[in-house]
Order: structure tokens, then C-alpha cells, then sequence
């Protein structure tokens, strides 16, 4: 990994995010790129001083100029830890203006804060981060709290057994290899998506060969639904973390979206980090 973006609000929990990004930066040797984006109706500053015209062209320059000098400062006390830390400010809608700094430093991870507790309300940003975990091109590790990720050493991984997850897989073993980890790839029985046990271990035994995976235990667990299963799961292996992809609405792969989204990221206590397969078919092995 070269990259991480970190969108920033400045609150408590943005700083959480840019701590463990930090972590990850001295662990994997990346450059860390903060965003602050000026919430505007427009995507541009030319756009909001052509045509918002009770929005003076020298108050926007001035906040601005303040949010930059915030975000050096914020950067400045990051990098006496000898760590390399890019920043810019953008104008108009946060989702947009984050995706685009994405694009823009091909990052191959974001990692953002999150209040959790109540809802995709309190995800930083709102809305807009909700939608960043869904359809970002490269992996999200969502933070709520101060976290220590040197303590992280049992991550659980929860599949729906997809070639595509492939792109998930590789990130995972990126991040595994960095904390010195031990995977728990597990897939979630329930009652309307059950598979009974040998022929599930069957296809994880694939699935681990076909993935590469290494430092791993393989396991099949029954809840009353797959969010409930993951977190029940995850506290059973005293997991520090958890992963999974995310991609409409088809079984496991639609953690993410609507309330489901708000289950895992809201009631898990620990970091999680997830990637969407909208840009991949899915076919089950």
C-alpha cells in the first residue's frame, strides 16, 4: 500500500481515523493524504464564485485558507513522528470531492471515523461516508474509537465464498502480514441462507487454496441473521477486527447497505474494514 486518504471533519473521531492511519503508515511505509471538504451545493470553487453570489469571493478564500492552515497544523504534529503527510482542502459535496481525491492519489485504502452508536447518521460525514464504504474502488477501514492496532492479532473475515472476493483477500493479507495476525474466514449460517457444515468447510478449504491465504482457521457459524452472526462470531475469537465485502443486496454482501449497514458498523465495537464488489460479477464457486 502507498496511499491512505483520511477525510477529516476534525472531530474526535476523525483524529481516531488518522491515528490508525498512522500506525498503518509507519507498518507498511504509505503516505498518508488528508482531505477537509467545504460543504458547498456546487463541486467547485469557480462554480460557488460564478454563481453564489451572497457567498463572497474573499469569505470563501478566508475559510479556506483557515481549513488549510488547520489541516497543516494537524499534519505537522503527525509527521515530527517521521511520517510523510499530504493535504488539501476541497469545495462542494463531501461524497464526490472525497471520491475524487481518491481517484486523483489512487489510494489504495481509506480509513475514516465513526461515532456508531445510532444510526448511518453518525457515520463522519453521513451519508456521504456511507456511500464512500459501498462504492469506494479500494478497501475502507471504518474507526470508532482510539485503537491500538499493534494489539490487533485475530481478524475475522466474513464470506460469502466469490471468486471476486479475491480483491479483498489481497488487501486483507496485506494488512494480516502488518499486524502479525491470524485470519478466522467464516461463513454465517442462517436460516434462509443455510448450507449444511461439510459442504460448507468444503467450498472454505477452496476458497482458502484458491485465495492464497495463509496464518488461518477455517469456520462455519448458525445465528438468527448474518450481522448477529458476525459480531457474535468475531467476539467468540476476541477479534480486534473484522472484514467483509459488501455488494447490493445478495446475502452476505449486503452488510453494508441500509439498516444491515448500521448493525455491523454501529453495534461492533472494533474497527471494520470493508470493500464493495459493485465493479466485479459475482459467481459463486
Amino acid at each position: 500500500m502507498r496511499t491512505i486518504l483520511v477525510p477529516t471533519d476534525f472531530s474526535p473521531q476523525a483524529a481516531n481515523a488518522l491515528d490508525a492511519a498512522c500506525q498503518l503508515s509507519g507498518k507498511l511505509g504509505a503516505t498518508i493524504h488528508l482531505v477537509y471538504v467545504l460543504e458547498f451545493p456546487m463541486t467547485d470553487e469557480e462554480t460557488v464564485v460564478t454563481h453564489v453570489a451572497v457567498l463572497p469571493v474573499e469569505y470563501l478564500r478566508k475559510i479556506k485558507r483557515e481549513s488549510e492552515e488547520h489541516l497543516r497544523e494537524v499534519a505537522a504534529a503527525k509527521q515530527q513522528d517521521g511520517l510523510t503527510i499530504t493535504y488539501e482542502v476541497r469545495v462542494g459535496n463531501p461524497y464526490r470531492s472525497i471520491n475524487n481525491a481518491l481517484l486523483a492519489k489512487e489510494a489504495d485504502l481509506v480509513v475514516m471515523g465513526s461515532k456508531g452508536a445510532s444510526g448511518s447518521k453518525e457515520i463522519l460525514l453521513g451519508s456521504n461516508a456511507e456511500r464512500m464504504v459501498r462504492f469506494a474502488h479500494c478497501p475502507v477501514l471504518v474507526i470508532k474509537d482510539k485503537v491500538d492496532l499493534s494489539k490487533i492479532k485475530n481478524i475475522v473475515y466474513a464470506t460469502a465464498l466469490l471468486d471476486e472476493e479475491s480483491v479483498v483477500t489481497k488487501a486483507l493479507s496485506k494488512l494480516q502480514t502488518a499486524f502479525e495476525a491470524q485470519l478466522h474466514v467464516v461463513r454465517i449460517n442462517t436460516i434462509s441462507n443455510f448450507l449444511d457444515d461439510p459442504y460448507v468447510m468444503d467450498m472454505l478449504q477452496k476458497f482458502a487454496k484458491d485465495h492464497h491465504l495463509k496464518d488461518y482457521t477455517l469456520n462455519t457459524f448458525s445465528d438468527i441473521g448474518e450481522e448477529e452472526g458476525i459480531i457474535h462470531f468475531a467476539k467468540q475469537k476476541g477479534a480486534e477486527l473484522i472484514a467483509l465485502a459488501t455488494h447490493g443486496r445478495r446475502g452476505i454482501l449486503h452488510l453494508l447497505e441500509g439498516s444491515l449497514a448500521e448493525d455491523i458498523v454501529n453495534h461492533a465495537k472494533f474497527p471494520i474494514l470493508t470493500m464493495s464488489l459493485r465493479k466485479h460479477k459475482t459467481r459463486k464457486k
